[in-house]
Order: structure tokens, then C-alpha cells, then sequence
């Protein structure tokens, strides 16, 4: 799938939330870590593609 910089943004932002919310259980905090890791590494691609 390839998303625009805007939408990794975005997800990006949703996905920090989740992980500092204390109101979300573990495994969502878990699966949100993870994915979040995955986008920033594909920002950091996109950043690297784009210089």
C-alpha cells in the first residue's frame, strides 16, 4: 500500500495517541507500537527519497 506523506502523518499522530493513552489496553497499545514503528520507518524512506 502506498500512502501519501500527509496520510503516514496522520497515522503517525493516531498512533502515538493510542500508545500513550492509558485508557487503551495493552494489546492495542502493543499492535499501535508496532504499526508505529512501521511508519516511521517509511517516513524516514520517503524523507531520504525526497533529499
Amino acid at each position: 500500500m502506498d500512502l501519501t506523506l500527509r496520510q503516514l502523518v496522520f497515522l503517525e499522530h493516531e498512533m502515538e495517541q493510542i500508545v500513550d493513552s492509558k485508557d487503551r489496553d495493552s494489546e492495542d497499545r502493543s499492535h499501535a507500537s508496532s504499526v508505529l514503528e512501521r511508519i516511521e520507518a517509511e517516513l524516514e524512506r520517503k524523507e531520504e527519497q525526497h533529499n
